[in-house]
């Protein structure tokens, strides 16, 4: 991914989502000049406003450092936190604050959402689905988590994840017991959560499906609440069940996890997410402390892994290949989507729907559990 910087001063479209110059300009001349302002940081920055609209932006509106106050080396920091490097030792290796490091590294994400989401819609939708789920916790032990991963079953592209918070179970004291009844009258898990997080990723796959030639086999464990969820007529997901254009398979989780076994591209992704992100390695001391910024890195990395991450290293014919690539993306237009990443900021193109869950992780509208103030949504979050 080489970074191609914009041309100074040349605006390529209106930053307001209603106007009719945020997808393609009507004219070269769409926009009028107003002033500059004065920077420590970026030096002088040219002022524009829209024709169209009226409304008001920058130079710096369109750049991955928009109201940012201090320089950071973005490269470096995508590098550390998807292998292995805490928030607080990147933070020292730049020195830099920890509130710095997270904010870029969501600066970051939400380019890799968007990036995410326009790649999907452009692949073919020929390849049969994984879809499984990744356990951790957030805040505490307290709050196990779920993280459903939707993966190709060839392509071992990571399409979409979703969130749930679980009770917690298992063997516990007397005392952990009380403690949990304790904070359960404060905040307690939906009983449906994982069954809703399912839910919610066969919706973002429902629109998806007419795009298909052939029916849907989807790949999950025994779980029951999968088998819920797909037969759920408020989901309107069964239909399609009941019509054959989807199928379920099933698989015993205590079957061994090899490349014979049909779980196997879910498997592989979620050891390379214990390995490469230390929020999500077992016994971490690291954990998320908010659901928000963990779906961030969650679909920053999801990014990565598609983007950058050799299909096969060990195979010399095949390592050139990004999981992207093998999925039906062109390698050139792929290229061209992801040329300014470091550089840019990315807005979300006219005609890309969102899936349910990457619309609650751009707009941070995860509850994270015990906490009392609600999250920070900038305006600047809408566009």
């Amino acid at each position: 991914m080489v970074p191609v910087p914009r041309k100074s001063q040349d605006p390529p479209h209106c930053p307001n989502p209603l106007c009719t110059n945020y997808s393609s300009p009507e004219s070269p001349r769409w926009y009028q000049k107003a002033g500059t302002y004065a920077t420590k940081t970026f030096g002088k920055v040219q002022r524009f406003v829209c024709k169209s609209c009226g409304k008001g932006f920058s130079e710096q509106t369109f750049s991955i450092d928009y109201y940012a106050k201090v320089k950071v080396n973005y490269r470096s920091i995508y590098n550390q936190i998807n292998s292995g490097a805490g928030i607080r030792n990147i933070a020292r290796d730049l020195c830099l604050r920890d509130s710095t490091i997270t904010n870029r590294i969501n600066r970051l994400a939400r380019n890799a959402l968007i990036l995410n989401q326009v790649i999907v819609d452009l692949l073919p939708a020929d390849e049969d689905l994984v879809i499984d789920g990744l356990q951790n916790f957030c805040v505490s032990q307290y709050f196990p988590d779920n993280y459903t991963i939707v993966v190709g079953k060839r392509s071992q592209f990571a399409y979409d994840c979703d969130y749930a918070t679980l009770r917690r179970t298992g063997r516990m004291t007397e005392k952990q017991k009380k403690r949990r009844s304790e904070i359960e009258q404060i905040c307690k898990a939906d009983p449906r959560g994982i069954r809703k997080s399912f839910g919610r990723l066969l919706m973002g796959l429902d629109r998806k499906l007419d795009r298909r030639t052939r029916p849907l086999i989807l790949y999950t464990d025994e779980k029951s609440d999968y088998r819920r969820a797909l037969w759920d007529r408020k989901l309107g997901f069964s239909e399609r069940m009941y019509t054959g254009r989807c199928r379920h398979h099933t698989t015993s989780s205590k079957d061994g996890r090899n490349q014979s076994n049909p779980l196997f591209a879910v498997n592989y992704f979620d050891r390379e997410i214990r390995k490469d992100m230390a929020s999500q390695a077992r016994e971490t001391v690291q954990f998320p402390r908010n659901v928000c910024n963990a779906m961030l890195r969650m679909n920053l990395y999801m990014f990565d892994h598609n983007i950058r991450k050799p299909y096969r290293i060990r195979n010399r014919h095949r390592n050139h290949l990004r999981h992207a690539m093998v999925a039906g993306m062109d390698e050139a237009r792929l290229g061209g989507l992801v040329a300014g990443y470091f550089v840019d900021r990315v807005f979300r193109p006219i005609g890309v729907q969102l899936s349910e869950s990457a619309d609650r992780t751009a707009h941070r509208r995860w509850q994270t559990p015990l906490k009392v103030n609600p999250e920070k949504r900038w305006k600047y979050l809408a566009a």
